[in-house]
């Protein structure tokens, strides 16, 4: 029911389309075939009014609990249209998922956000295992296909051409210190069906808390639709909903998606593979996406 709230804006707007579509071709029956017998005209006009639109509220809520069902049921939503027939997806669901995509069989590119030195130690005082950065340096760990120390070292080796700033000790005590721009993507492959595109935005503090002002955020966007560009080789890219969380960007969930999807619209040129913007489960109770435009 939660999830039918938050998107009633799209379901009532769009249940009220098909019942005003059905009353006006049944205005245009009307012309051929009587209608006004269906009412006795011996009932008084005011009753027959009343009868009208008790009719009317009863199709519209039959209408919209239709929509409502139908719609929840759906897995993706499709928001803009792009070169050569390729889409951007706005769905509920996991990022790690191979069925997000609509050819899993396929190879897919996973964003993940990291911080701008690329630190590689899942330790819950560096990097969370909480969060996608440490979800995701875990499952290849757990995998086998990297270690701590071998991924560190693929990471610099995909960086070597990357301008970065050295990072003093007492500005970050633990971990890696070359800080790369923020929104650098590198593409590592995972294996035969995902690449994950480690997209740099957060800064550490002297705590090792991460921070993202929106300035960064929006510079960093523009880099990522840009390397989606030219790293994706045509395959579909999934995209988290990022710019919340342990990233500190002081925006609500919702405009951040709004945000996203004005960019890449905006860009739409420059898109040769299908994206797909996830919201995770555990959140699509709080975000609506029927109704983003």
């Amino acid at each position: 029911m939660r999830r039918i709230w938050i998107n009633k804006n799209y379901l009532v707007k769009f249940t009220s389309t098909i019942i005003l579509s059905f009353y006006a071709i049944l205005g245009l029956v009307g012309i051929l075939v009587p209608l006004d017998e269906i009412i006795p005209n011996s009932i008084s006009i005011w009753i027959r009014v009343l009868i009208s639109i008790c009719i009317l509220v009863a199709a519209w809520i039959v209408c919209f609990i239709i929509v409502a069902v139908t719609f929840c049921r759906k897995k993706m939503f499709k928001v803009v249209i792009a070169n050569g027939g390729h889409k951007l997806y706005l769905q509920y669901g996991d990022l790690f998922d191979s069925n997000e995509v609509l050819s899993p069989e396929k190879r897919r590119n996973i964003v993940i956000p990291v911080n701008r030195c690329f630190d590689t130690i899942v330790d819950n005082k560096l990097v969370s295992d909480m969060t996608i950065h440490g979800k995701a340096f875990k499952m290849l760990y757990e995998s086998g296909i990297y270690t701590e120390a071998s991924l560190n070292k693929i990471i610099g080796k995909l960086l070597i051409n990357v301008k970065y700033e050295d990072v003093a000790l007492l500005d970050k005590p633990a971990g890696n210190r070359k800080r790369y721009p923020v929104g650098t993507v590198i593409d590592l492959p995972c294996n035969e069906k995902e690449h994950f595109f480690l997209w740099a935005l957060s800064t550490f503090d002297s705590d090792l808390k991460a921070h993202t002002s929106m300035q960064e955020y929006s510079l960093a966007v523009q880099k990522l639709v840009e390397a989606c560009n030219l790293e994706s080789e045509g395959y579909p890219v999934v995209l988290p909903l990022v710019g919340t969380g342990l990233s500190r960007t002081k925006k609500d969930q919702q405009d951040v998606l709004t945000y996203l999807v004005n960019v890449f619209r905006l860009n739409k040129s420059e898109i040769n593979s299908d994206i797909h913007i996830i919201i995770h489960d555990d959140i699509k109770n709080e975000i609506a996406i029927m109704n983003i435009k």
